[in-house]
């Protein structure tokens, strides 16, 4: 009964969207004046997944309405994956600045000297919440609660049903599904605004897969003749889109949409394939993508990195369509703007609040852009960044070391002007993909957005002043103090301290970093080391943590420049190693293999998963032991 309040409900936003329509004329003499600041975003929700789009098989009643009452903008680019975007979005900044070049193995982890929006908004006076995927940093001090979120629930990732995570630090349980849940969040955080500003992060798992979503909304489209995998894609979709619709209506309904802004993106591409269900069908993947635009997630073509944006404030902004380019990094400069903030520097993105005061009838606001904004460039870059280093992949820590190996020429990135793409290394997903010349593609994006004609022999002219663009940008970026930096783990006096072994600072020997664990530690000086921050001079019990037994009989040293312990594994999952004294300070941790006493000729430490440090006096049970996977 739940859900089908929420699709009538659904049906009632629809309407309340369009009797708000006959303000907007009147509505360009208002200006916005610090306003709450509402933000939706999805997860691998393609551009063409939305009915208004174009998609003639998914129902979207609440999000197609909310489009044609907003500003739209129809070149808006983010990067190919969720964590980048992330990184870019709370920053304003490139996310390779900022320490976030993947999506985990500790390359997800937004490095703690970079102020995020949600610091700015607060110090401008604003109550700031977040719900939903997180995906900026697992761990002490990297977690939304720690950066400026007075309220944050992190949802632990793809658990769509019967959601689970942390309410502000504490281990919390849901009976529900997650996208009503983190819709309950947000309204209920939003009715216990008064005439403070707020900022609502609703972070939505929707799409991502694994396809899963509540019979209610799969059922329809089966009977329109969809396979399973496809049926619960677009169920999860529905879902979402009913979940928006609530709380846009509970905002009218309520008189709370005055002075707010209601903001609706999605963190990259779609997706073709769903790890409980399989891949979809050629066919499926050409209905879900009408515009045929090439590309899908982690690429850098159109399909993985052209997201909605809707920007909805009927008292205010007259809905239309702006097609200036908008970049993910321009968010963030935007909503400080709103703020009247001048807290956040040095960003790479520019405010969109000119082209927002612009409207159907008056183009002037446009002319207040500086030239650098009208000039602007956007480098577009992939996780999988390219390391002349053994056993490099896109979850290996990049060292300062390794930093020294990255070579412009071998990576797989694009820039982005007003009317151009330059991709550099493109992959090639079949046969009706522009050949790359001199490993590059140059696109007209406007007048050819499915990118089918490579235009680098046609205007080398263009094609060398952002060639030289390209080589600027990705030089300052590897100039940038901090950029690819690993993550630091924090160490408690008072509590237990969690390390994620897979998030080390750097590897050597064999190892080989995997999403969530370390493997390959099979010679003797495989290792990794890893940046610590001890607060408090203390004694640590040490224990290791293995998802298998396979490091049975491996004799491994953990320890600082001053004090290590070695012992020999047994097939425990959580092993004790030994007592660690440690002076407060930043430093290094190091696990290395300094034996092998196992007659397996072919063992390894292969899933090496955490290092638990646990102050003297503090009691430790590992099958109570709570923290992001």
């Amino acid at each position: 009964m739940r859900l089908y309040r929420y699709i009538k409900n659904s049906i009632c936003c629809y309407i309340a969207l369009m009797c708000v329509v006959t303000f907007n004329l009147y509505a360009q003499g208002h200006s916005l004046n610090k306003p709450n600041i509402i933000l939706i975003m999805a997860d691998d929700l393609g551009f063409s997944d939305l009915a208004v789009y174009g998609n003639t098989v998914v129902e979207t009643p609440n999000l197609d309405a909310l489009a044609k009452q907003s500003v739209q903008f129809s070149d808006f680019s983010v990067t190919p994956v969720c964590a980048t975007t992330r990184a870019a979005l709370l920053t304003g900044k490139h996310p390779y600045k900022v320490g976030v070049s993947g999506v985990h193995g500790g390359r997800d982890y937004l490095a703690l000297e970079h102020t995020l929006i949600s610091q700015v908004l607060q110090h401008a006076g604003y109550k700031t919440a977040m719900w939903g995927k997180w995906h900026s940093g697992k761990s002490e001090g990297y977690l939304p609660w720690q950066r400026g979120f007075d309220e944050a629930y992190y949802a632990e990732l793809y658990q769509h049903k019967n959601t689970y995570g942390w309410l502000n630090g504490e281990p919390v349980q849901h009976q529900n599904w997650v996208s009503p849940i983190i819709t309950d969040y947000a309204i209920d955080f939003i009715k216990r605004q008064g005439e403070q500003p707020y900022f609502a992060f609703l972070s939505y798992l929707a799409p991502h897969e694994p396809w899963l979503a509540p019979e209610k909304f799969v059922e329809k489209y089966r009977k329109k003749g969809l396979r399973e995998a496809t049926a619960n894609l677009y169920g999860m979709i529905e879902e979402m889109d009913a979940e928006i619709g609530r709380l846009i209506e509970f905002l009218h309904q309520t008189d709370r949409i005055e002075n707010t802004v209601v903001l609706f993106i999605s963190d990259n591409g779609a997706w073709w394939g769903s790890s409980n269900l399989g891949a979809m069908l050629q066919e499926e993947w050409q209905q879900r993508n009408p515009l045929k635009l090439k590309g899908w997630k982690a690429r850098n073509w159109q399909n993985g990195v052209r997201s909605p944006l809707f920007v909805y404030s009927p008292k205010h902004l007259e809905a239309r369509t702006e097609h200036h380019f908008v970049d993910i990094t321009d968010l963030a400069p935007t909503f400080a703007d709103w703020a009247e903030s001048e807290m956040l520097a040095n960003v790479d993105g520019f405010s969109i609040k000119p082209l927002l005061q612009n409207n159907a009838h008056n183009n002037t606001s446009k002319s207040s852009l500086s030239d650098a904004h009208k000039n602007r460039v956007s480098l577009i870059s992939t996780h999988d960044v390219v390391a002349e280093q053994a056993n490099f992949n896109q979850w290996t820590p990049i060292s300062a070391q390794t930093k020294k190996s990255i070579k412009l020429e071998k990576q797989m990135i694009a820039l982005r002007n007003a009317q151009y793409k330059l991709v550099l290394n493109p992959i090639r997903d079949d046969n009706s993909y522009p050949q790359a010349v001199d490993s590059y593609v140059l696109i007209d994006i406007k007048n050819d957005p499915t990118e089918s004609v490579n235009l680098m022999q046609t205007r080398p002219d263009i094609a060398r002043t952002m060639q030289a663009q390209l080589a600027a940008q990705f030089d300052e970026i590897l100039n940038y103090a901090g950029s690819f930096k690993p993550p630091v783990h924090y160490i408690s006096a008072s509590e237990l301290s969690v390390l994620n072994a897979f998030a080390p600072a750097e590897v050597f020997g064999n190892t080989v970093s995997k999403a969530h664990f370390l493997t390959n530690l099979h010679k003797k000086g495989d290792g990794a080391i890893y940046h610590i921050n001890v607060v408090k001079r203390g004694e640590y019990d040490v224990y290791v943590h293995q998802q298998n037994y396979r490091g049975a009989g491996f004799n491994i040293k953990l320890g600082t420049a001053n004090t290590s312990i070695t012992r020999t594994l047994t097939a425990h999952p959580y092993e004790y190693v030994g007592q660690l004294s440690l002076s407060p300070s930043d430093q290094t941790l190091q696990l290395e293999v300094v034996g092998i006493e196992s007659m397996n000729l072919w063992s390894s430490i292969e899933q090496l998963r955490h290092i638990v440090l646990v102050p003297k006096g503090v009691a430790f049970d590992p099958d109570l032991l709570s923290v992001p996977k």
